[in-house]
């Protein structure tokens, strides 16, 4: 994990100080709920609407928190972009780490379980197809959905093979609180319950 969260910040470290740019000035700068000057409920629930309705309330909270935290400063929106971005490729290494150590695929993938997890994370986590989502601020919506998406399945995958009940029971719910959030933060994601079926096959 840190080989690589070191490979992951040399990739995206210059990105920090990158300035706003197209949907961030509309959903971000020039959009006043999500500007959180105090904790209390009513500026917080403020900051799940945009445009007059309730959207993304899991999103614009972050950017709320962000705000809250210091102002426009580009620096701390893009330090919790790339947290997401690393804590996606950590849950997607333990996701397909346990699928390949599954009983069913241990005989044949097992010995090579840890490196074929490793490397496929670092091809996602450093494919140019991520730039925009680490690196544009607002495109956050879709990396924080990505990673609630990856902890969904993580969560669903150990409460399948869970020894114990209560064990399973938390996963499942785990799984299921990670799901209602990912929702929340974009709406595509409500494909979940599909591409759980889809595993399961």
């Amino acid at each position: 994990m840190i080989g690589l969260f070191l490979v992951l910040l040399v990739s995206y470290g210059n990105s920090f100080d990158n300035d706003w740019h197209f949907d961030d000035h509309a959903n971000i700068t020039e959009n006043r709920n999500v500007h959180l000057k105090t904790l209390n409920w009513e500026d917080i629930r403020e900051s799940f609407s945009f445009q007059g309705k309730i959207s993304r309330p899991v999103s614009y909270l972050s950017f709320a928190l962000n705000h809250y935290w210091d102002g426009l400063n580009v620096f701390g929106y893009h330090l919790v972009n790339f947290a997401i971005h690393f804590l996606a490729a950590v849950f997607l290494f333990l996701l397909i780490y346990r699928t390949l150590s599954l009983p069913s695929l241990r005989d044949r993938y097992g010995p090579y379980a840890l490196s074929l997890s490793f490397l496929s994370t670092l091809f996602w986590a450093t494919s140019p197809l991520q730039v925009t989502a680490v690196t544009i601020i607002v495109q956050r919506m879709a990396s924080m959905a990505g990673l609630l998406y990856l902890m969904t399945m993580y969560f669903y995958l150990r409460g399948r093979t869970a020894e114990g009940k209560i064990q399973g029971y938390v996963f499942f719910c785990l799984a299921f609180l990670a799901a209602v959030l990912s929702v929340g933060t974009k709406e595509n994601t409500a494909i979940i319950p599909v591409t759980l079926f889809l595993y399961e096959l």
